[in-house]
C-alpha cells in the first residue's frame, strides 16, 4: 500500500516539482520513503510515497525498465510475483529490484496492456509512462480494492491514489450534485465521485492517455454463468467443496507473503475466522477485534473464543460512542466520502491500533458475503431463483407498485430484471424515501428525476441476460455499492499506514465460487454453505452462527455528546451553504431525536450520519457549489 501521483501534459513543460503537492497529501499512505521522476520531454511526471512491505532495501519507486523507456509507480501488491519474475527473467528481462511491483512494468513490455493485466493477480493500482510511445497507461484491480482517481486541470491529466492529492494539485473542490443524487438512490457511479470533475477508474478498468486523448477500457468483468448452467448433482458437491477450500487456502497463502509482520482482522464470524484459521496453519497469527461498549453490537467475545480455539494471539480494540465525536472529522477526511454509520470511525481507530502494535499489513474477511450470498438481502434474491412461484408472485406485487407510481430507478429495474434487488429496495426504504423531507426543493427535484439504475444496467451489457436473480443482484452490487462504499475503508486504513489484503476478493477464488448451484448456497438453515463446508474442520464450534449482519457500530444518536456534534454541524455554515439539505430540517431532526429516550433514537441514525458527513466534507475540503455548479 503506497501513494501514487502521475501527471501527463501532451505539450510538455512538466518538472519534478509539479508532483510535490500531491505527494505531500499522500505522505500518510507511504511514510517509508518517496521518489519522483520526470520524463526528458516534460510530458509526464510520476511520484510515489512508499509503505515498505515487500523488498524494503531495493524496492523504491519510480522504477525504470532496462531501456529507460518505461517508468512505473504502483500501489498495492501483485501476488505470485516470484513465479512471474522467474518467467520474465527466462525470457531475457533484467530486474532492478527484488520486489513485486516491477513485474507490471516488464509484463507491459512483454505482453502489452491486456496481456499484462490478465497475468497480474492482486489488489493494485499502477501507472506506466512509455516515453517512446508518448503514452500513459494506468490500471486498477478487478474488484476495486485499491483506488485510482483522475481529473483534467490546466490542460493536464492528473492521477492519484486519493482525491485530496488532486485537490492539492489545484483541482477545485466542488460538489457533484448529480453523483450525490445517485448515491442516495443506489450508489456512486463506478466512474464518478462526490467531487465535480474528479473521476475514478472503474474496477477492472484501465486508462490510456496519449496523442489521441484519454480513453477508458474494461479488461475484466464478473461473468456469472447463465442460470440454466448452474444445475449441479450431489455427486459434484464434494468436488465443489474441495475446490472452494483449495481456492480459499491459496488466496490466503499468497497474501501472507511480506517482508514485515502480518496481522489479521477477526470478528468471530465465518469469513474472518476462515481467513485466520487458514493462516494459522502456516505460522504464528496475531488477530485484532473491535470491541463496542454496547453488548448488542459487540462481537469481541465470539472473536476471543475463536482465537483461543485456533491458538492465535488476540487483541481487543475498544470503541466507545464518545470516540465518534472526537474522530469524526479525521475519519471523513481520510475516507473522502459520506460515512453512514459509526463503523467508519471504528475502522479508523482499529487500523490505528494495528499500526501501533507494529503491523503494516493486515488480512481481512471482506468479500465472503459477496461471493457466497451471505447478506440477508442476497438471501431474498436467492429465494427468487429457487422458486419460480415466488418469483412470479413477487413480479405481480412489483407490477402493482410500478402502477402506483414507483420512482423511476425502481421502475427501470422492474422493467429490465422483473424484480428489485434486495439491497436496492433496502436503500430506498432506509435512505432514498425518508431523506426527502430534509432536502432543499431544488435538489429534491433532482433526486426525483434521477435514475441511477439506467446507466448501471446499460454498462452491464449482456452480463445479466439469463442469469439468476441472485447473480444479477450481486453483479450490480459489485459494480456500485461495493467499491464506492464498502471498499472505501481502504482510505481509512491508509491514513494509518496500514495495507489491508482481502483474500475473498481474489479472481481465482471468484472463478470457483461463481459456479455454485443456487441450491447449494443455503442448507439446513445455514447460509454460505459451500464456505462453511470447506472450512468445517478448521472452524471453532459456533463460528458464524446466528443471524448475519454487517459491520455496524452502535448508533451514535443514543449518545448526547454525539448528538450535540450533529446539532452544531446542522447549524453551522457548512450546512447552511450546502446544496442538498435544508439546515432547519436537519436541526429539527436532531432536536426531535434528542427529545427521545436514547434507545428510541436509532431510526434517525442513518439520516443524521449522512447529513453530518456532508457538512464535514464541506468543512474539510472547502467544497462549494451552492446550487448546481457541481453537476458535470
Amino acid at each position: 500500500m503506497c501513494g501514487i501521483v502521475a501527471i501527463h501534459s501532451p505539450y510538455g513543460g512538466l518538472t519534478e516539482a509539479d508532483a510535490a503537492p500531491g505527494m505531500a497529501a499522500l505522505r500518510a499512505r507511504g511514510p517509508d520513503g518517496s521518489g519522483v521522476w520526470c520524463s526528458p520531454t516534460g510530458r509526464a511526471v510520476l511520484g510515489h510515497t512508499r509503505l515498505a512491505v515487500i523488498d524494503p532495501r531495493t524496492g523504491g519507486q519510480p522504477i525504470a525498465d532496462e531501456e529507460g523507456r518505461r517508468h512505473l509507480v504502483a500501489n498495492g501488491e501483485f501476488y505470485g510475483f516470484r513465479e512471474i519474475r522467474r518467467d520474465l527473467a527466462e525470457a531475457g528481462h533484467g530486474f532492478r529490484t527484488n520486489g513485486d511491483s516491477e513485474i507490471a512494468l516488464h509484463l507491459y513490455r512483454e505482453k502489452g496492456r491486456q496481456g499484462a493485466l490478465e497475468r497480474l493477480r492482486g489488489e493494485f493500482a499502477f501507472v506506466i509512462w512509455d516515453e517512446r510511445a508518448g503514452e500513459l497507461f494506468a490500471a486498477r484491480d478487478r474488484f476495486g480494492v485499491k483506488p485510482l482517481y483522475y481529473a483534467r486541470h490546466g490542460g493536464r491529466l492528473l492521477l492519484a491514489s486519493e482525491i485530496k492529492a488532486l485537490l492539492a494539485q489545484g483541482v477545485p473542490a466542488r460538489w457533484d450534485t448529480a453523483a450525490f443524487a445517485a448515491h442516495l438512490q443506489v450508489s456512486l457511479p463506478a466512474d464518478r465521485t462526490l467531487f465535480a470533475g474528479v473521476s475514478q477508474l472503474p474496477p477492472g478498468g484501465y486508462l490510456v492517455a496519449g496523442p489521441d486523448g484519454v480513453t477508458v477500457h474494461r479488461y475484466w468483468d464478473l461473468d456469472y454463468p447463465p442460470e440454466a448452467e448452474l444445475e449441479g448433482g450431489e455427486e459434484r458437491w464434494d468436488d465443489h467443496v474441495a475446490e472452494v477450500r483449495a481456492a480459499v487456502e491459496d488466496a490466503v497463502r499468497v497474501r501472507m507473503i511480506a517482508d514485515v509482520p502480518v496481522a489479521y482482522h477477526l470478528s468471530g464470524g465465518l469469513d474472518s475466522t476462515s481467513v485466520v484459521a487458514t493462516a494459522a496453519r502456516y505460522g504464528t497469527v496475531t488477530a485484532f477485534t473491535v470491541g463496542f461498549d454496547d453488548p448488542a453490537f459487540d462481537e469481541s467475545a465470539a472473536a476471543g473464543r475463536a482465537a483461543r480455539h485456533l491458538g492465535v494471539r488476540h487483541h481487543r480494540v475498544g470503541f466507545r460512542r464518545t470516540d465518534f465525536e472526537r474522530y469524526l472529522r479525521e475519519t471523513v477526511r481520510a475516507g473522502e466520502t459520506v460515512q453512514e454509520n459509526a463503523h467508519g470511525v471504528a475502522r479508523y481507530l482499529h487500523s490505528r491500533a494495528i499500526r501501533e502494535y507494529g503491523f503494516k499489513v493486515v488480512l481481512g474477511g471482506e468479500g465472503g458475503d459477496e461471493l457466497f450470498a451471505g447478506y440477508p438481502q442476497f438471501q431474498k434474491d436467492l429465494a427468487l431463483g429457487l422458486s419460480p412461484e415466488l418469483f412470479a408472485e413477487t413480479r405481480r406485487g412489483y407490477r402493482k407498485l410500478a402502477e402506483a407510481g414507483a420512482p423511476a430507478h425502481l421502475r427501470t429495474l422492474l422493467g429490465e430484471l422483473g424484480f428489485v434487488p434486495g439491497w436496492v429496495l433496502d436503500r430506498y426504504l432506509s435512505v432514498t424515501s425518508p431523506v426527502a423531507p430534509l432536502l432543499r426543493p431544488e435538489f429534491a427535484g433532482t433526486l426525483a428525476s434521477t435514475d441511477a439504475c439506467a446507466p448501471l444496467l446499460g454498462a452491464a451489457g449482456d452480463r445479466l441476460a439469463g442469469r439468476a436473480p441472485l447473480h444479477r443482484s450481486t453483479y450490480l452490487f459489485a459494480k456500485s455499492w461495493l467499491p464506492a462504499y464498502i471498499l472505501a475503508a481502504e482510505r481509512l486504513d491508509a491514513a494509518q499506514a496500514v495495507e489491508t489484503r482481502l483474500p475473498f476478493f481474489d479472481h481465482h477464488l471468484f472463478s470457483v465460487a461463481r459456479r455454485t448451484p443456487l441450491g447449494w448456497y443455503t442448507r439446513d438453515g445455514a447460509t454460505k454453505y459451500p464456505l462453511r463446508a470447506a472450512m468445517a474442520d478448521r472452524l471453532p464450534p459456533g463460528a458464524g452462527a446466528g443471524r448475519k449482519r454487517g459491520f455496524f457500530a452502535p448508533p451514535v444518536t443514543g449518545d448526547d455528546g454525539a448528538l450535540a456534534v450533529m446539532r452544531e454541524l446542522a447549524r453551522g455554515p457548512a450546512m447552511r451553504d450546502n446544496p442538498f439539505f435544508r439546515p432547519e430540517a436537519v436541526a429539527g431532526l436532531v432536536d426531535r431525536l434528542a427529545g427521545r429516550p436514547p434507545h428510541q433514537r436509532a431510526a434517525g441514525e442513518r439520516l443524521v450520519q449522512i447529513a453530518g458527513a456532508v457538512a464535514v466534507l464541506a468543512e474539510e475540503f472547502g467544497l462549494s457549489g451552492s446550487r448546481w455548479e457541481g453537476e458535470q
